[in-house]
């Protein structure tokens, strides 16, 4: 029997630009309605985005993109009132059963990333898929076909010769906010 599969993503923050294609592809792509967004940029260098720190002649200016982190023990998933938030046991990708969803917002307030989004024209709670049927299909998802950068790699986290793999241990990636205990799929370099 084969090994079920565990998807996730590194993202190497030093080839990131900030110019969230990631997010424009991902919102388009996917059509997620209103004012929600599955994906978004924070700055590494300080309080604003795309205010450079630093002086000159050695200013910088980074980012990191946020999305969810399809974790292994999803806050969103363990504290759901309607069971709306689910994982997938055959990929690791937690969604979102938007007609099951209460719209009580509380899976965006035990999330330690703030992934789960309200969708304000059907009031439900939407966030990133990774692209679920893409990636069944055998497709990146959106996002990581759209980066300019090649910021984004996307894979089997239990495939030790995937690509998303071989990239956590050659650049020793981490996940975003560990402490958080709920064991992120997503990495970043």
């Amino acid at each position: 029997m084969a090994e079920q599969k565990h998807y996730g993503m590194v993202i190497d923050t030093q080839y990131c630009v900030g110019c969230q294609t990631c997010t424009v592809s991902c919102k388009i792509s996917n059509e997620v309605p209103g004012n929600a967004h599955w994906n978004h940029l924070e700055s590494l260098d300080g309080d604003v985005l795309y205010q450079s720190t630093g002086k000159f002649p050695r200013p910088t200016l980074a980012f990191r993109p946020l999305l969810c982190n399809h974790c292994e023990d999803p806050a969103c998933v363990n504290n759901c009132p309607s069971g709306a938030m689910h994982k997938d046991p055959e990929t690791g990708i937690v969604s979102v059963n938007q007609d099951v969803c209460i719209a009580c917002g509380y899976c965006s307030w035990v999330c330690p990333y703030g992934a789960p989004s309200m969708n304000d024209v059907d009031h439900v709670m939407s966030k990133c898929t990774f692209c679920a049927e893409r990636v069944a299909e055998g497709a990146e998802p959106y996002c990581v076909a759209a980066c300019p950068a090649n910021a984004r790699v996307f894979g089997d986290l239990n495939d030790p010769e995937s690509a998303p793999s071989k990239l956590m241990q050659e650049r020793h990636a981490e996940p975003y906010l560990p402490e958080a205990g709920t064991r992120p799929s997503v990495y970043y370099v």
